[in-house]
């Protein structure tokens, strides 16, 4: 705007400078002084009330002369695509869930339900602290991995305890006095394979997201303890477990909490030399 109010002053001062070449010789030229109709300081005041100074950051966009803000998620959502610019998926992060077993046999025993379970005192803590994501399509659609700890406890109902013995893991029934508590807990190193899909909702604001797949496992640690009283006796074995196991998983959540469920593919003890159970797990994620 300064501009232009800047150039028809300079061609109406030219425009008088030519006429008043083209006057004769004889004519007495008067003494013309071209003053600016505006003054300079108008002029920057019509100049900034006409321009807007745009700030862009990471998080918004300000019109800072006229006091206008807009959200940048308002921004993405109304041009149809993420800033970001990648798939972010969800397995990074803590997950806590109880545990269970399918569908327990104990037909190689004569005791039954040996390895029952206290069902609210059987835990899973997960914790997974590396994340990989491979995006498909957009933002929404995507190939979820990484590397996560796992960490199993179950706890029994019945007053037993496990040993490993030569040719299979056996049963061994403990003195209910003074009996507090008797567990196995297991750990694992994960690494799973997801694929995920995500929904925008609310503007943009979160996304409902759903992945399943598969999960493997790499047996790092278990023991059996057992608290009587005061005393806790802990016993540090393989117990003929499975080194390896394989399990299908599935999430569901909005932004970073969710639920989860795993279902193992792989029994918890080799063929014939322990209890034939399956274990899964329901809970809940706090995924980033």
């Amino acid at each position: 705007m300064k501009t232009l109010i800047f150039s028809l002053i300079t061609i109406a001062a030219f425009s008088i400078n030519l006429n008043a070449q083209d006057t004769p010789d004889d004519v007495i030229e008067p003494n013309i002084v071209v003053e600016p109709i505006l003054a300079i300081d108008t002029l920057d005041q019509l100049a900034d009330e006409d321009t807007s100074t745009v700030q862009i950051s990471d998080d918004e966009i300000h019109d800072i002369d006229h006091d206008v803000e807009w959200d940048s998620k308002w921004w993405n959502h109304h041009h149809g695509k993420d800033r970001s610019g990648k798939f972010n998926g969800h397995w990074e992060g803590v997950e806590l869930g109880f545990n269970g077993f399918n569908k327990p046999d104990y037909s190689l025993y004569n005791e039954n339900d040996f390895m029952a379970l206290k069902q609210e005192k059987s835990m899973e803590f997960n914790l997974n602290f590396y994340e990989l994501n491979i995006g498909l399509y957009k933002t929404n659609i995507g190939l979820v991995s990484g590397i996560g700890l796992n960490f199993n406890s179950y706890r029994f109902d019945n007053p037993y305890t496990l040993l490993r013995g030569t040719d299979r893991t056996e049963p061994v029934p403990l003195v209910t006095e003074n009996l507090s508590k008797t567990k196995l807990a297991v750990s694992y190193i994960l690494v799973p394979l997801l694929f995920e899909f995500q929904i925008p909702v609310n503007q943009n604001e979160g996304r409902v997201y759903i992945n399943a797949g598969v999960v493997g496992g790499v047996k790092i640690g278990s023991h059996t303890k057992v608290k009587h009283g005061d005393t806790k006796d802990k016993d540090y074995d393989g117990f003929n477990m499975n080194s390896f196991k394989y399990s299908a998983t599935a999430r569901i959540g909005y932004k970073n909490i969710g639920l989860f469920g795993t279902y193992s593919l792989t029994p918890l003890f080799e063929s014939g030399k322990g209890p034939d159970l399956t274990p899964f797990t329901i809970g809940i994620s706090f995924l980033n």
